[in-house]
Formats: C-alpha cells, structure tokens, sequence
C-alpha cells in the first residue's frame, strides 16, 4: 500500500489500535471521486456557460439537453440518480425533528465540527484556493449552511429536492477544485494524497454526522434511539451523494462511524500553520455571518465563539489551532443548565420557548442566505480571480 509520506507516523499509531479502519481510511487518501472527475474532466473541454447548461440540464433532468453535453456527465447523473437501496425516505422525519428541536444546539455543533475539518489537510486545499481567507469565505460558510439546513428538511434529499441537488452540487465543486490543484502543479501527491480525497469526504462525513450528534448532547441535546438513528441515515445518504465512498460510510452505524473520525483523526498529521489560519479565519468569520455590526458585538460573539469552541475541540487541539487561551470550566454545564431551562419554559410558558428557538433557528436562516443557489463552477484556483459561483 503507497502510503502519502504525511500520513505515515500517524498511521503507524493508528494501526495499533484498529488495523483495519487505519488501513481503510489511508487506502481512501489517494483516492479522488472517479465518477465526477470523469464528469469535470469532460466538462473542461467546453466553455463555461456551455458546461453550466448541461449540469443544469441533469440537475432539472432535462434529458434532451443533457444528452447533447459530454457522455461522461450523462453518466454521472445516472449514477447519482440510482437511489441506493438501503435508503427509506421515510426514516428521515425523526432526525429532522430533533434538529428542529434542538437547533440553537445544532447551531455551535456544526461549526465546531466544521473547525475540526478545518485541524486535518482538508484545509490544505481550502488554503490553497484562498476561498476562506478572503471575503469569498463568507459565501462559502453560507454555502455550507444552508446545505445543512436544507438535507434536514423533509423531502429535502429526494430527487427533486434541493438537499438532493445541494449535495450534488457539492460533489461537482470538490471534482472541479480537485482538478485545479491538480492543474497548478503545486500539489505533491505523494506527500499529501489526492486533494479532497474519499478519505477526506468520509472524516468530513463522520464529523457531521457521530460526532455533530455527540456534541449536540454535550450541549444538552436529549435525542433518543430513534432519533440518532435518523439523523445518522439523513447524513449517510447526503454523504453518498457528496462522494463519500461506501466502504468509509459503515452504513450509518454511529459507533462504528465515531471509531472512523476517531482512527482518522490519528491518521492525520497534526494541524499545520495553514489548517490554524482556516480555522481562525472562521472563527472571526462569526460576526459578519449573523449580521453583527457593533464593534463590541462582533468582539463578544467571537470570543464566546472561541470559548465553546475550545471548551468541544479540548485544549490540545485549541492549542494547536493557535486559538487565544481561556478557561472552559463549567462552560459546557452551564449551557445543557441553558437548555433545561428552556424545556422548563416550554412547559409553563411556550411561547417564550417558541420565541427562543425561533430567534436561534432565524440566525441559522440568516446565516445560510446566498440569495439563489447555482451551479456555476469556480474557473480559477485562486478565489480572488475566479468568477462568482
């Protein structure tokens, strides 16, 4: 097994403690996304706004345009389409009634799992773009917003939904990014694997999905049996449509998907100066997102952002991202105290609960508004020269 050079002391700790899932996740690490490179590699010969048609085309299943663009998409989209048979529509609508329940908690755990992304090589090639380090980083992180809000709608991840093509969309940008690294010449393969490789899709996945849930809970998320189950199978399918390869899914297990982000975790080098810049450049990213425009506002919403953030990564990892030193003592049980508090309220006094959730679930709203979604490609690696997309 040709094992990229950055991951070979952390594999090697890995492969002590679970040989199997190590060997599996580094496989994944040079690997790409066969099927929507082929479709990205096609599309590259035409011009832009004629790609853009045909993935509209097959987005809208307008089959008669589609079958006019590049074979390669066609059969991209017939790929996706092929609804595999382990997924039950019907077995979303508790996950996506505990992340209604619980939004103003979901809200701090997918950003802290987003800084996790952030503390791996994914940011490498999220670096290399310069996307997040510039004002494009805010429509991004509106991006990934609002694909989270959307595949936890119901309906939202069958065929005509917008989670479904949101996701969709996803993969086609990591193909189309993957391939301008790769265009630069700047990226050594055998040192860093391939960029945004299955590997990476499937930490990501495991991170938005086990791990979101186990944060949600240290926050005072009460989510049963049932519940977690759903939440696990809304986040294996969007995973599967973003690219995840199925042998890193571990069918929406969430012990055995806990076990992946943990053994991967290891596998990966420790976060460099570039994932620190990332993950910092999202902190202070915050204010901007809800709207803030006090000076003093915006300070506190990033400091409390810095505060929770270490308080769920541990110090270790804080530290290593170069986030300022404070203490987190208590700050976890006086949250899940908060979110009693709010059940208590919800009995003796709903509309004040309803009002509570609505403000939190209205910040996610507002923080996902890119005005209408496209799906227009980046056309240069560096995000300051790239077109709007």
């Amino acid at each position: 097994m040709n094992i990229p050079s950055a991951y070979q002391i952390g594999y090697e700790k890995a492969r002590a403690l679970n040989p199997q899932v190590a060997a599996r996740y580094v496989e994944h690490t040079v690997i790409g996304d066969p099927a929507a490179d082929a479709a990205i590699e096609a599309l590259a010969a035409l011009r832009q706004k004629d790609a853009l048609r045909f993935i509209n085309a097959g987005m809208e299943q307008d089959g008669e345009t589609l079958a006019a663009g590049p074979p390669e998409l066609r059969e991209f989209f017939e790929y996706v389409e092929a609804t595999p048979a382990w997924f039950d529509p019907d077995l979303v609508y508790p996950g996506c009634r505990a992340f209604h329940e619980y939004s103003d908690l979901f809200i701090p755990a997918f950003f802290v799992v987003t800084l996790q992304n952030a503390a791996s090589l994914i940011s490498k090639a999220f670096y290399t773009t310069g996307r997040v380090l510039t004002e494009h980083g805010l429509r991004r992180i509106r991006q990934n917003t609002r694909h989270f809000i959307e595949i936890m709608l119901p309906g939202a991840l069958e065929r005509q939904g917008d989670g479904w093509k949101l996701s969709v969309r996803i993969r086609l940008v990591h193909a189309r990014v993957r391939r301008l690294v790769r265009t630069a010449g700047d990226w050594d393969e055998m040192v860093y694997g391939a960029p945004l490789s299955g590997a990476h899709l499937a930490l990501a996945s495991a991170s938005f999905s086990a791990t979101m849930l186990h944060q949600a809970m240290q926050l005072g998320a009460q989510l049963d049996d049932e519940a977690r189950a759903s939440f696990m199978q809304i986040w294996r399918y969007a995973s599967w449509l973003i690219g995840t390869p199925e042998a890193l899914l571990f069918e929406g297990d969430e012990a055995k998907t806990h076990e992946l982000y943990r053994i991967a975790r290891i596998c990966e080098p420790p976060p460099n100066e570039e994932a620190a810049a990332v993950a910092n450049a999202l902190v202070t990213a915050m204010p901007h997102i809800a709207g803030l425009a006090e000076p003093a506002a915006q300070r506190a919403m990033v400091t409390h952002a810095y505060r929770v953030s270490r308080a769920l990564l541990g110090h270790d990892l804080a530290d290593q991202l170069q986030f300022p030193r404070q203490q987190t003592a208590g700050l976890l049980t006086w949250m899940r105290w908060k979110r009693w508090l709010l059940i208590v309220f919800n009995r003796v006094a709903p509309s004040m609960a309803d009002k509570w959730r609505g403000n939190n679930f209205v910040l996610l709203l507002d923080a996902s508004m890119i005005g209408d979604f496209s799906y227009q490609l980046p056309d240069h690696l560096d995000a300051e020269k790239a077109s709007p997309w």
